[in-house]
């Protein structure tokens, strides 16, 4: 019996799903990392676990001298473990090619690399003799050190190699070692994308290979066993551009319909997703649940990941104070983000916050991840148990804080992926996934040249030059690999389907124009007809959009006592004061913190209120700034670092009056009163005044201004209605720190004439020419944008 050796396990699926129905019995297939797992052994020695070969990488940077003063590559911990990639990515490049670092500094192209390839070459001897005093190998040590596994061998008659790439120089040596031993076949297939590398290699040379072909062929005797045909009956393939990318999900609903309706089942359409991250928008529309997803659905989604991820940003966050309160949704405060998230996940952020930035006990670390998987579903608890048990036996020398540990255990959860349970029909894939499989009607997103070809990170430190000179795969080889991966998808397909983003800086793959195929640009519809497409299948009421509008109605504004608030609300806002004071709706609540001015300016005065009840009639900055910072709980350091500066300053104009006589005679206070207009005429008047300072028996009336100060305001004068027609009024400029009267300042005359006219009015039109800031003009626009 032969073993078929495949390139994915997707394939593997695919070959018993079409065997599962016939009574004989079928060869045994595995995938081509499972093959080379089980076809090569190390005499002496055992395989490094991913934890063993990390730590020894990283015993090994600290080894080497210059590592990361030239090269930028750390050998502290959490750095590294940012980083190990490249290095691993690199240095498998070089294994699986059977070159080594001495070959490439002997390359004319290298003079000025050979400093740093010294260091690397320096860096990977240290691992190798690390691993070999460990008594361990792995995937960079093993291209030297391996044997065929005969007892392998001899279980089966011979091996079918399905090649649906390119072999690296390791594989056409195993391949060729194999042959002495078993039969072996293999099975490719031609394009211009790939004959010249095929004629190329050693083993096939002398055989006359032809473009567009299928070939089994045995590597034993050099004998063409079959040979046929790589052609596409396809006449045209369907390409679209649009503005926006989310509207390449409509078009691939839509082809998804086309093909169906054209007699393509379902489960032989393929949506091919160049980049993984569009897989998101297709989910979020799949409204049909006609999709399922190959890769399965990132970790990042589950509701584990989200709480654990707020748990760190708020901890992360300088600015961030936390609100202990149980109530917090029902309590009259503007919302922050941090918060919210905290309270509607129900987190326990104080324990979490105080060890945060501190060296963490790991047992700690995974009860509280323990207690977040809560009510999750056994897939992603095994997952975050193999995550935690990797990270232990990676920390048995190192002690993180709990930031550290949480940045890692996401670092290692980025790639990780739970099963689409419960989907369509419709196969959604990468292109990796896509290697070797057939499907009838195929749809592929993305087609930009940003995304496609895709880059690898195994261009950090080899040029393109450079890698064709030393033998190394070339940007051009890696990019025709891709290019053999589509065409291959597309010559299979009955129907195939394309799109990609036009806009000003995205531009549709070069690709398109050096694959052999018929393009058409599809005109059919417009962007907008595909935007009305994505919009979920109900049938919503129609809305009645039209501004309402301005009220009309008789109001006293004296019924209540009087505020200046809502005085110059009425003379400024009168929208807002109609559903205010008279429909009695309470102003929405924002998710802001004390950037907001208002919010801003009530800490200003609290302070101030603070300090001036213990130490009147002197400023002494030290001990003020003691206050400042004790109360300070959500001021951002600019806004802090201003203020101090403001206050600096105001001390100085402080204690100057202070020592020209005035004194502070009254704080906060809260005053009614009745303000007579005529002999007949009187209104109620509340309110509460900042501060009133005196001097000689003169009353002066301060009003605290940390932002702008408006023009035409009656403030000053309501304030002496309300405390002392004779007092003198200012308002206490803190930015510039100065006292003043304002511009066009009204007077208390002008103040008792306006509320004659308030007095005496009937019918009121509750219309505002500037609505810009008005809380309530949602409700009165309907302005749904």
């Amino acid at each position: 019996m032969r073993l078929q050796i495949v390139s994915s396990s997707r394939k593997i699926r695919n070959y018993y799903e079409t065997k599962k129905n016939l009574n004989t019995l079928i060869e045994p297939i595995i995938s081509i990392n499972e093959f080379l797992d089980r076809i090569c052994v190390v005499a002496d020695g055992c395989r490094a676990s991913f934890y063993e070969s990390l730590t020894l990488m990283q015993e090994a940077c600290k080894k080497t001298k210059s590592l990361e003063q030239k090269l930028g590559i750390s050998s502290e911990f959490f750095a590294f473990l940012k980083n190990y990639d490249y290095l691993f990515s690199f240095f498998k490049e070089l294994a699986l090619e059977k070159k080594s670092i001495q070959e490439l500094k002997n390359n004319d192209y290298y003079a000025a690399y050979n400093e740093h390839l010294e260091i690397l070459e320096e860096l990977l001897n240290n691992y190798f003799s690390l691993l070999k005093k460990a008594n361990l190998y792995d995937d960079l040590s093993l291209v030297k050190a391996y044997e065929l596994d005969l007892n392998f061998l001899n279980d089966y008659d011979g091996f079918v190699y399905d090649l649906d790439g390119f072999l690296s120089k390791f594989e056409e040596e195993l391949l060729i070692q194999i042959s002495k031993h078993k039969e072996v076949i293999l099975k490719f297939s031609t394009s211009i994308f790939n004959i010249n590398y095929f004629r190329n290699l050693s083993f096939l040379s002398g055989i006359n290979l032809n473009e567009n072909k299928h070939y089994e062929l045995n590597l034993n005797t050099k004998e063409i066993l079959s040979k046929s045909d790589f052609k596409t009956e396809l006449s045209n393939i369907k390409l679209k551009g649009f503005e926006f990318r989310s509207l390449q999900v409509a078009f691939v609903k839509d082809e998804i319909s086309n093909f169906i309706r054209l007699g393509i089942k379902p489960e032989n359409i393929v949506v091919i997703t160049p980049d993984e991250d569009f897989c998101e928008l297709l989910r979020l529309y799949d409204f049909d649940n006609m999709l399922n997803f190959a890769s399965g659905i990132s970790i990042k989604e589950s509701l584990f990941y989200q709480k654990l991820r707020a748990l760190y940003l708020s901890a992360n966050f300088d600015g961030f104070r936390y609100n202990t309160s149980k109530n917090y949704f029902d309590e009259d405060i503007n919302f922050d983000y941090h918060n919210t998230f905290l309270h509607y996940l129900e987190l326990d952020f104080i324990e979490f916050n105080e060890k945060f930035k501190n060296k963490c006990d790991f047992a700690y670390f995974e009860n509280l991840l323990q207690k977040l998987l809560e009510n999750e579903n056994n897939e992603l608890k095994s997952i975050v148990t193999k995550e935690l048990h990797f990270i232990k036996n990676l920390l048995k020398n190192e002690i993180l804080s709990l930031k550290e540990l949480v940045e890692l255990f996401c670092l290692q959860l980025k790639n990780s992926k739970l099963s689409s349970v419960g989907g369509g029909k419709v196969t959604v894939m990468g292109l990796l996934e896509s290697r070797g499989l057939s499907f009838d009607g195929v749809i592929i997103v993305d087609f930009n040249d940003d995304i496609i070809p895709k880059r690898s990170i195994n261009e950090l430190f080899l040029n393109n030059e450079i890698r064709k000179k030393a033998g190394l795969i070339s940007y051009e080889r890696r990019e025709n690999l891709q290019r053999f991966y589509y065409e291959s998808l597309i010559k299979r397909a009955k129907k195939v389907s394309i799109c990609y983003v036009n806009s000003e800086d995205k531009l549709k793959s070069r690709f398109l124009n050096e694959l052999n195929f018929n393009f058409l640009e599809d005109n059919e519809f417009s962007n907008e007809a595909y935007l009305s497409a994505l919009k979920p299948n109900y049938k919503a009421n129609v809305l009645n959009l039209k501004p309402l509008d301005a009220p009309v109605l008789k109001h006293n504004i004296f019924e209540k006592p009087l505020s200046f608030s809502r005085l110059d609300l009425f003379l400024n806002q009168k929208r807002a004061y109609y559903y205010k004071y008279i429909l009695n709706l309470n102003e929405p609540r924002k998710l802001i913190g004390l950037d907001n001015p208002k919010d801003l300016g009530i800490f200003v005065h609290k302070i101030l209120e603070l300090y001036y009840k213990n130490n009147k009639n002197i400023f002494d900055k030290n001990l003020f700034f003691k206050l400042f910072n004790e109360q300070n709980k959500n001021l951002d350091k600019l806004t802090t670092k201003l203020l101090e500066l403001q206050f600096i300053h105001f001390a100085e104009l402080e204690n100057k009056r202070f020592a020209e006589g005035y004194r502070i005679k009254a704080l906060e206070i809260e005053q009614n009163k009745n303000f007579k207009l005529d002999e007949s005429k009187s209104v109620k008047l509340t309110g509460k005044i900042d501060r009133v300072d005196e001097i000689d028996g003169q009353n002066i009336i301060i009003d605290y201004k940390s932002g702008k100060i408006a023009e035409n305001s009656y403030q000053l004068a309501f304030y002496q209605a309300l405390y002392d027609e004779n007092a003198d009024c200012y308002f206490y400029n803190l930015k510039e720190c100065k006292l003043e009267k304002g511009r066009k300042t009204k007077s208390l005359k002008e103040l008792q004439e306006l509320f004659m006219e308030l007095y005496e009015q009937d019918e009121i039109t509750f219309e505002t020419k500037d609505n810009k800031y008005c809380p309530y003009k949602l409700i009165y626009e309907k302005n749904l944008k």
